[in-house]
């Protein structure tokens, strides 16, 4: 089941980098791409990423073979230093080690993320960030998101 579900993701892959602008001119996606940071000391390397730039606010949010899943939304569009946390910030981060299981949320209760470069002309963004959270049902289970970085990730 899994080498067939890698081959469907591999298929998808191939046919999604290549995109119709409209005009007929294909958008190759962005090979350089990559979300990475330690999730409670492990490594943890985004296999798909999806941002976009909606009403000035960054949505980067990147997923794993195995069905995790992390978002980082930011409150602005700049380079600066962003707090996540609760509401109250309205820049937030939210981890889940199983994203179809909507009882494994885990959302920032504190951290920070940083735009570091905003390229309005080929639309990418990179930055870094890192935050503690803790699960949405028992805040007594926590986990610590560090060393994060995401690099020349499209934005649309």
């Amino acid at each position: 089941m899994k080498k067939s579900f890698l081959l469907i993701a591999i298929i998808a892959l191939i046919f999604a980098s290549c995109q119709d602008e409209g005009d007929g001119t294909p958008v190759v996606i962005n090979p350089n791409a990559s979300i990475t940071c330690k999730i409670d000391g492990s490594t943890w390397t985004a296999l798909t990423r999806v941002t976009t730039n909606t009403a000035g606010n960054f949505i980067i949010n990147g997923t794993t073979f195995n069905g995790d899943a992390l978002n980082i939304s930011t409150l602005g569009d700049t380079p600066g230093t962003y707090p996540l946390g609760t509401l109250s910030y309205n820049s937030t981060g939210s981890y889940s080690p199983k994203a179809s299981n909507p009882d494994s949320l885990y959302t920032a209760i504190n951290g920070t993320v940083e735009i570091t470069e905003v390229d309005t002309q080929n639309k990418r963004v990179s930055g870094t960030f890192s935050f503690n959270c803790t699960n949405a049902l028992n805040q007594t289970l926590s986990i610590a998101i560090t060393e994060g970085v995401f690099s020349y990730l499209s934005y649309h």
